[in-house]
């Protein structure tokens, strides 16, 4: 068998080729490893106060129950009294509160 020269030629060409697509996945790999090692996430400070805040406020009950059985015995007694102005003022109070949320 006889060797031409255009054969070692085409032969280099592939070899070259070969090499080139074995660096550029080597650097796709590194690049995306070094991208994975960044990658980080940062909690602030103000966040972390409010994640607190929320635990702190979800211990606390939606009733009052000691201020429920008071009313509860004031109402059974008929020693339940409240004046009309008190009632009124409660009412603005809670409408304003309501109203601005």
């Amino acid at each position: 068998m006889e060797i031409e020269k255009n054969q070692g030629v085409q032969i280099d060409a592939y070899v070259n080729q070969v090499h080139d697509i074995n660096k550029a996945e080597s650097s796709e790999e590194n690049t995306s490893k070094a991208a994975a090692k960044t990658d980080t996430v940062v909690i602030s400070d103000a966040a972390k106060r409010i994640q607190e805040a929320k635990i702190q406020l979800d211990a606390v009950p939606d009733v009052d129950e000691n201020k429920v059985a008071q009313l509860k015995k004031e109402i059974e007694e008929g020693t339940y009294r409240r004046s009309a102005d008190e009632i009124a003022a409660k009412m603005i109070r809670d409408g304003l509160i309501n109203d601005g949320a």
